[in-house]
């Protein structure tokens, strides 16, 4: 009994430990600041949404304080940043995502189009070139 007991205390040491455990952040690739005022981070992150749309990360956009999630990729031929901004998925958009891929015979995608929270904001997206971004440094990265 003092075997199980022991067992259950460790269990749920290691379980609160785990839950506690401050998230770890992305890692900041790049970052740039617009004529706006938007301040812009790409990260290694691969936010769901941004993975689903084949981006190459996960990027953070802010504006007037607040922070916006976003998905980045790379136009090797052009040099230029694309950078989309995610908004909420309502629901409806979820539902209907989910219908048309299980219609279309992908039932693994149609459950990843019902667990995602997030779609891309194409209507705000940008476009930056390479240059505009200031590369973070390797050594304080590591």
């Amino acid at each position: 009994m003092a075997d199980s007991a022991r067992a259950n205390w460790i269990g749920c040491a290691v379980l609160l430990a785990a839950m506690s455990a401050v998230p770890a952040h992305a890692a900041v690739i790049a970052t740039a600041a617009r004529k706006d005022g938007a301040s812009i981070r790409l990260t290694d992150e691969m936010p769901a949404a941004c993975n689903q749309a084949s981006f190459h990360g996960g990027a953070r956009i802010q504006r007037a304080g607040k922070v916006q999630q976003g998905c980045w990729a790379f136009d090797w031929k052009t040099r230029v940043f694309l950078v989309v901004p995610l908004k909420p998925r309502t629901v409806t958009e979820g539902v209907v995502q989910g219908v048309t891929r299980m219609l279309d015979g992908e039932s693994a995608a149609a459950m990843r189009e019902f667990q995602s929270r997030d779609t891309l904001d194409q209507k705000n997206a940008m476009r930056m070139r390479a240059d505009e971004f200031k590369w973070a440094d390797k050594k304080k990265v590591g």
